[in-house]
């Protein structure tokens, strides 16, 4: 299924333009990011694109050139109707919540 999600204008001179990823933690416990695409011009809203499976674990973010630290990824997992619901911006809860669907499985 195809994924896509808004994103609101922004300070081009301050942040880098968003992007989405499908998180996969079957080789790696921090995971490998494969990007989705975002379509929009510098400091305009736009909308993220990605395909993806119900129980993926998937990352937002945006860079951050002025504070780095605040450039961490907010992580969502897809549900059976394709929404995304929030996990957190922990990458420790993201490991954990992709765990607790592979013993669903």
């Amino acid at each position: 299924m195809e994924i896509t999600k808004e994103t609101d204008s922004y300070n081009e001179r301050r942040y880098g333009k968003p992007w989405i990823a499908v998180v996969d933690y079957s080789n790696s416990r921090k995971g490998e990011f494969s990007f989705g695409d975002w379509q929009g011009r510098p400091g305009m809203a736009g909308e993220l694109y990605i395909t993806c499976e119900p129980g993926d674990i998937i990352a937002v973010g945006q860079k951050d050139f002025r504070k780095p630290r605040n450039s961490a990824p907010k992580y969502h997992q897809v549900n059976e109707s394709g929404e995304l619901i929030y996990i957190s911006n922990n990458p420790v809860d993201a490991y954990k919540a992709s765990k607790k669907e592979e013993t669903k499985s």
